[in-house]
Parts: structure tokens; C-alpha cells; sequence
């Protein structure tokens, strides 16, 4: 009978011991989201749902959850995927790492992925709780097609400029309030300011950098870059509410902005080490400005265009970022792509987008396309079109040929800086986007360029 009873408690021990083994403890945390570092293979247990990294492949992720597998890229612009009552995103990989010089940038991915889980009934951010980090009060608005984005891949001129290949936080167009008092910066939330500094960080004098401990999680803090440093509303040890102005901006020697990132970090960062263990805050960023995290989608019957114009002329959207839903434009580059985006070039306040069989050359984004053309893409009511495009690039020979909807608007040899437009062709759009095809030479000798579209609806 004893050795019955010891049967029994045994089972139930492993049958507890099995559901204890259900629990992953997280990296770490902010809000109400978890991270969680993953190798391909490996599986960790998350509200009672079983996740699995089963590949990598570039910036995609395959990851099995539950009985469903899902395909989705790292989140540098991507708003997470629901699976059931899971909300899901990738925050970095190895791969879109490696494009990166500074690996202390990605210094939180220890493995092949680092992945947030959160549950979808909760918000990623408390919004009684946290703010959005620039004020509402002047009639501030933010597009998210700022060039300039989480990790996003510089160009060669940029990686010259800022001596880094990638982003390190989110920058936010705030040129129409350079060196005024115009879009206060925020707190994001309950916060002390750990350090100010505000001398000789650019050649004008200019810029301050302000960092803010969370309170509810000591291991957080927010950089807060390019402030106006005569505008300055804190100083170091002050405690702030949720919301609180810390100043204005200023921005770099062309353009006003901010750039705002979040990091964890054991220690306190110093001013020269700020932009080590950025955590990638993009999809908790947009859930603050949307108030959801399904965005808006756009749809456009008529507009104008600019690829790679200086950043002050345009609010640095060079438009050589990937679709995404909720901008309704964008290149499709596909999954050979780990930059996930195109180059592009400037010469003085104008630019073009520049396309070739080899993208990123002599770069850690080296890149070949497997077909060879690049389709942009523009969230469209179906009807009759009008479009034209100005094609050719500012520095360079060029070679191109283009479609709109399939209808061929010419092919286009042109010399060093040259630039032409297409004649205007009517098309008709039955699918909801709009698709202009660039095809590029396939030896790789010239390169292709596109510096405008401009489009309206014909009936």
C-alpha cells in the first residue's frame, strides 16, 4: 500500500515538475513586454504557449508558436504580429547585427534572436503610465518615415558623417522647431536625470544630450539627443513626472531633430558609452503615438514623391524604406535584403534613389538581388492613374527601364548627373497598389536611379 502511495506522489510530482518547466524567465523586461534571447532550435515556454526559433533567414524569422509558425522580419519599423492571444515581435537577430560596426550597439542580443512576448490584451506601454517623448501641445505630428529609424542601415555618406553604420534610437523631424521654443521634449515616464551634458558636442555649440533613469525599472534609462542646450528645462538628480518637459530641440549641422533611445543597462551609461545596449523601442513608440498598435493605413489618390533629398529639405524621408501598411508606400526588397531598405545619394539639396544588381557594395549591407528590378509599391484606390517619374542619378551614368502598372514608360540610358523625365501614361490599378518596376542593368556596370513620382487619380 506504501509503495502504491509513493507511486502516486511520484506521478504527481513529475506531472508538477512538467508544468513548473513550462516558464521561461525573461531577459529582462520593460512595461508589460518581455525579451527573451533564443537560438534557432531552441524553445522557451511563455503564458502556457510553447515558441520555437525554428530559422533565420537574413532579417526574417521563422518562429513556431503553438501550432501556428509565423515568418516575420526584425522590427526596425514592423509593428508585431498577434498569434491568438500572443503579441509577438522580433527586436534584433544576428544578421541585421552584423551589419552593424559597434556590435555594443546590439549588445542585449546574446543569441541568434532576441524576441518580445507580451500578451495582446495588455498594452506593450501602460499609457497611464508612460508618454510619448515629444509633446502634442504645438500640433506635433509623426509620419515614422524619418530615414533615420531603429537600427536603420546608413548609406556611405552617413557612415562618413556619424562614424557608425547604424542608427542607435529613433529620430523624430522636428526641423520646424530648430532653436525655438516649439515641441517640448517629454519625460517619457516617472524618471530622475542621471547626467546633462551640454558643451562642445557639435560644431555650433549647440546640442546637449540629457539621460533619465525609469523609476519603475531601475535598469532603463532614455537618451534624449540633439536638444537645444540653451533651452534646457533640467539639470542633473531632478526627479520628473510622466510628461514633463526636459527642453527643446536643436538637431545636427543640417537638420532639427531628436533622437530618442532606450537602453538597458546594469550600470549607468555614461555620455560616451550611451549608445551601447539600445533596446528597440519602435513598436512601443508607435503604440504611444496610435494608441493601438495596428496603425492607420494609408491610402493616397494623388501625391508627389522625392527619393534621397537632404534630410532639411524633407524631413529626412529619402523614401528608400520597405512597405509597410500603415506609411501605404514603400520599396519591396525582399528577403535578400537584410538592410531592408535601398540606397540612395544627394548632391546638394536634391537626391535620387540609386539601384543596382549589387547593392550596398564595399559595405557590411552587400547585398545581391536575385531578379533584376526593384518594384516601389503605393497603397492606391483602384482606378485610372496619371503618373510620371523623373529618372536618372545626380552623380553617376546611369541605365534604367520602367513600368507603371505594367505599362512601359521607356528605357532610359543616360550620362554622369543627367536626369529625364518619362513621358505620362495612364494606367489601371485593380489590386490596391499602385507599382512602379525600375529594372536595372544586370551586369552590375551602371547603376539606376529614381528622383520623383508624382501620380493622381484620373477618374
Amino acid at each position: 500500500m506504501k509503495g502504491a502511495v509513493l507511486i502516486f506522489i511520484s506521478i504527481l510530482f513529475c506531472i508538477f515538475m512538467s508544468g513548473a518547466q513550462e516558464i521561461t524567465a525573461p531577459d529582462f523586461t520593460w512595461g508589460n513586454a518581455s525579451y527573451f534571447n533564443i537560438n534557432v532550435g531552441e524553445t522557451i515556454f511563455y503564458n502556457e504557449t510553447e515558441i520555437k526559433l525554428l530559422r533565420l533567414e537574413n532579417h526574417f524569422n521563422r518562429i513556431k508558436i503553438g501550432n501556428d509558425t509565423i515568418c516575420i522580419k526584425v522590427s526596425r519599423r514592423t509593428l508585431p504580429e498577434q498569434v491568438g492571444k500572443l503579441r509577438v515581435f522580433v527586436a534584433d537577430n544576428k544578421n541585421v547585427k552584423a551589419l552593424c560596426a559597434e556590435s555594443e550597439l546590439h549588445g542585449l542580443l546574446k543569441k541568434d534572436a532576441l524576441i518580445c512576448l507580451s500578451n495582446a490584451d495588455l498594452p506593450l506601454l501602460d499609457p497611464n503610465k508612460y508618454f510619448f517623448p515629444v509633446s502634442f501641445n504645438n500640433g506635433f505630428k509623426w509620419s515614422g518615415e524619418e530615414d533615420s529609424y531603429m537600427f536603420s542601415f546608413f548609406n556611405s555618406a552617413e557612415r562618413n558623417m556619424h562614424k557608425t553604420n547604424a542608427n542607435p534610437g529613433i529620430d523624430f523631424d522636428l526641423h520646424d522647431a530648430r532653436g525655438i521654443e516649439k515641441h517640448w521634449i517629454s519625460a517619457v515616464e516617472n524618471s530622475t536625470v542621471v547626467w546633462v551634458e551640454n558643451k562642445n558636442q557639435d560644431k555650433s555649440g549647440r546640442e546637449a544630450c540629457v539621460l533619465l533613469q525609469s523609476e519603475s525599472q531601475p535598469g532603463i534609462f532614455y537618451a534624449y539627443h540633439h536638444l537645444n542646450n540653451k533651452k534646457l528645462e533640467v539639470k542633473k538628480g531632478q526627479k520628473l513626472l510622466r510628461g514633463e518637459i526636459i527642453g527643446t530641440i536643436w538637431g545636427d549641422e543640417t537638420w532639427g531633430h531628436l533622437t530618442f533611445s532606450v537602453i538597458k543597462s546594469d550600470t549607468v551609461p555614461t555620455f560616451r558609452d550611451f549608445e551601447k545596449n539600445v533596446l528597440n523601442c519602435f513598436p512601443q513608440i508607435f503604440e504611444l503615438y496610435y494608441k493601438n498598435l495596428a496603425g492607420f493605413p494609408r491610402n493616397f489618390t494623388k501625391g508627389r514623391i522625392f527619393f534621397g533629398r537632404n534630410r532639411s529639405q524633407n524631413g529626412n524621408q529619402k523614401n528608400t524604406l520597405s512597405w509597410e501598411p500603415y506609411s501605404g508606400k514603400g520599396w519591396q526588397p525582399g528577403k535578400w535584403n537584410t538592410a531592408d531598405k535601398v540606397d540612395w545619394v544627394a548632391k546638394g539639396n536634391e537626391g535620387n534613389v540609386r539601384l543596382r544588381k549589387i547593392l550596398f557594395e564595399g559595405a557590411k549591407a552587400k547585398s545581391t538581388n536575385p531578379e533584376n528590378w526593384f518594384d516601389y509599391q503605393i497603397n492606391v484606390h483602384n482606378g485610372a492613374y496619371r503618373i510620371r517619374a523623373k529618372l536618372g542619378d545626380l552623380v553617376l551614368p546611369s541605365w534604367q527601364k520602367i513600368d507603371f502598372e505594367g505599362v512601359n514608360a521607356g528605357t532610359f540610358s543616360l550620362a554622369d548627373g543627367e536626369q529625364k523625365w518619362t513621358n505620362e501614361r495612364i494606367v489601371k490599378v485593380t489590386d490596391g497598389k499602385l507599382t512602379i518596376r525600375i529594372y536595372v542593368d544586370e551586369n552590375n556596370e551602371k547603376v539606376a536611379g529614381i528622383s520623383e513620382i508624382v501620380f493622381q487619380r484620373a477618374n
